[in-house]
This record gives structure tokens, C-alpha cells and sequence, in this order.
């Protein structure tokens, strides 16, 4: 049980160092060249499609539902409201035996 807060403890400690030390070497050499800006740009679409595709792939149908309707309410909600809506439509899913 001590390991998991250990862990989420130094999660939280390297990101925010993370985050302060690209903060640091913004204000060292000024301004980030475009093609470094345009790759960093690229990093959350990255990350997103690493986690959705595997699952949209190879996992239950809850959860492809999911994927799918997020997709669509995305377009009119804000993040948190479809991360929420798709999380607890996969747990209610679920739940339901499905």
C-alpha cells in the first residue's frame, strides 16, 4: 500500500520538475526554434493515439463504444466532461455485465 503512494509521490515530483526545467531552458536560450515547437505540438495527438488505438483494436466492446462516442462528443464538450462521460459509460457497461 506504501508503494503506490510512494509512486504516485514521485510521479508528482517529476513532473513538476519536468515542467520547470522546460520553463527553465525556455527562459535560457529564449524562444523554441519552430521545428522543436512543431514536434512538441505533435506529443498530445501521440500520446492519445498510443493509448486509444491498442484498445480500440484489441479490447472489449465497452470500451470501443466508448472510444467511438467520446470521438463525436469531443467535438461539442469540453475534455474533462467527455473523459468523464466515456469513463463512466464503460464502468455502467460493466457493471452490467457486458
Amino acid at each position: 500500500m506504501h508503494d503506490i503512494w510512494l509512486v504516485i509521490a514521485l510521479g508528482g515530483v517529476l513532473t513538476y520538475l519536468t515542467r520547470v526545467g522546460g520553463h527553465l531552458i525556455v527562459a535560457r536560450i529564449g524562444q523554441i526554434p519552430p521545428r522543436a515547437a512543431a514536434a512538441l505540438d505533435a506529443v498530445p495527438a501521440a500520446v492519445l493515439t498510443a493509448i486509444v488505438g491498442p484498445v480500440l483494436v484489441s479490447g472489449d466492446w465497452p470500451e470501443r463504444i466508448a472510444i467511438l462516442a467520446c470521438l463525436f462528443l469531443s467535438l461539442r464538450l469540453p475534455l474533462i466532461v467527455t473523459v468523464v462521460i466515456g469513463t463512466a459509460g464503460v464502468a455502467f457497461a460493466r457493471a452490467a455485465g457486458f
